[in-house]
């Protein structure tokens, strides 16, 4: 790397661009990083892990059904335009903020689903 930009750092205008890049995974890690925070005084971290295993299980045992419901949220919220988009975004940085078991919940939901489809492909080894 060049070293004059390792000391300029980065700009706005490239935070902009990143952000407008990848929308979806920064809101995605807002998210948890607000959920984690918030657990620890709200809930506790054992109500969030227990959420993260029982979205896990459910994950697991339910696939099918819960690989349709995110792909329907997904398309769902890809079809809106930009404003919409921005205001279902804050709700979601919300409920991380107020129910963050609510985030380890999908988050397990996520992983589990995610598990199976790695162990039915044969990537799992």
């Amino acid at each position: 790397m060049d070293k004059k930009k390792l000391t300029e750092g980065v700009s706005v205008k490239e935070l902009e661009h990143f952000a407008k890049q990848y929308r979806i995974e920064v809101v995605y890690c807002l998210a948890l990083v607000l959920a984690c925070f918030f657990s620890f005084f709200m809930f506790g971290p054992g109500w969030s892990i227990f959420f993260a295993s029982v979205g896990g299980i459910l994950g697991l045992t339910l696939t099918k059904k819960i690989e349709s419901v995110f792909k329907f949220a997904a398309h769902f919220i890809l079809k809106q335009e930009t404003m919409t988009q921005l205001i279902l975004a804050t709700v979601f940085l919300l409920l991380a903020i107020f129910v963050p078991p609510l985030i380890f919940l999908k988050l397990g939901l996520h992983g589990g689903v995610s598990l199976f489809n790695s162990m039915k492909n044969g990537n799992g080894k």
